[in-house]
Parts: C-alpha cells; sequence; structure tokens
C-alpha cells in the first residue's frame, strides 16, 4: 500500500505548510508600524473608556509609561 503512505506524507507536508502560513500572516497583521508619540490621547482614552478596574489600570500604566519614552525623545 505505498499509494497510501504519500497520501499521509503529503497531507503532513501541506498541513505543515498550512501552518507555517498561518503564523506568518498573523504574525504579519499584528505588526504595527506606527508612533506611539503621534498620539499620546489615545492611550489615555482607551485607560478612561476601559470597563473592568484591572484594565484601566494597566493601560493607565501603559500611557505613563509611553508619555516617559516620547518626553526622553
Amino acid at each position: 500500500m505505498p499509494g497510501k503512505t504519500d497520501d499521509k506524507l503529503i497531507l503532513r507536508g501541506l498541513t505543515f505548510v498550512a501552518v507555517v502560513l498561518l503564523i506568518a500572516i498573523l504574525a504579519w497583521l499584528t505588526l504595527s508600524d506606527e508612533d506611539p508619540c503621534a498620539s499620546p490621547q489615545s492611550d489615555i482614552s482607551a485607560a478612561v473608556l476601559a470597563e473592568q478596574e484591572g484594565d484601566q489600570d494597566a493601560l493607565i500604566n501603559r500611557a505613563i509609561i509611553v508619555k516617559g519614552d516620547c518626553e526622553k525623545e
């Protein structure tokens, strides 16, 4: 039954290529070339609009860190 072995090998190869392609697409989609210093107000707005208390604290901390980094530049 060499035909079934070849089919499994081809299926494994296609699965591997599909997974690598999916990872590459997700990595490409999540790349961000935006300058965080271009709109510092967006981080503050996100913190204000956050629904949960923990989210607000984390976003406020991020806004403070980004603002400090932008002032250094």
